[in-house]
């Protein structure tokens, strides 16, 4: 009767069909470095996130983890804060695995306070070997951060 009953189990879960799902992807702002090698020393590290301690604005880049499914579009949120009236631009990039350029989406924030912004290509510009990442030009004097870049799939 064991017998049967463990043959009755295994042959009902191989029957199951099982489908791959992509899990969305946070990334610390931390994971973002000096875009241009000479400000090395500009960009300054936090635990909560990378802000820019020069005077002036300068431009982090940020490189994305992702698991495309089969749906291969890419979506981003950016997450971060300005102290006073600030400005961010920040543009999402997708290349090719053999560095073609594929497409980018851009935003601009200006204000003060907690931002959330939504950052998204279609398929035919992230397909699944892309290759994707977010340059983002941060306000001076630490009055901007990056918090934290969240990649939806």
């Amino acid at each position: 009767m064991k017998l049967l009953l463990s043959l009755v189990v295994t042959i009902g879960l191989s029957c199951l069909t099982l489908t791959a799902q992509a899990t969305n992807a946070n990334h610390s702002g931390t994971i973002c470095k000096n875009y241009n090698a000479s400000q090395v020393t500009d960009i300054d590290y936090l635990a909560s996130g990378t802000r820019n301690i020069n005077a002036s604005p300068r431009s982090i880049i940020c490189p994305l983890v992702r698991a495309p499914t089969s749906t291969n579009s890419a979506a981003v949120y950016v997450d971060g804060y300005h102290s006073g009236s600030q400005t961010t631009t920040c543009t999402l990039y997708s290349y090719n695995y053999n560095g073609t350029y594929l497409g980018s989406v851009s935003f601009t924030q200006t204000g003060s306070g907690a931002f959330d912004r939504y950052l998204s290509l279609p398929a035919p510009q992230a397909p699944t070997y892309a290759t994707l990442s977010v340059l983002c030009t941060i306000p001076g004097g630490g009055a901007g951060i990056i918090y934290d870049i969240d990649v939806i799939q």
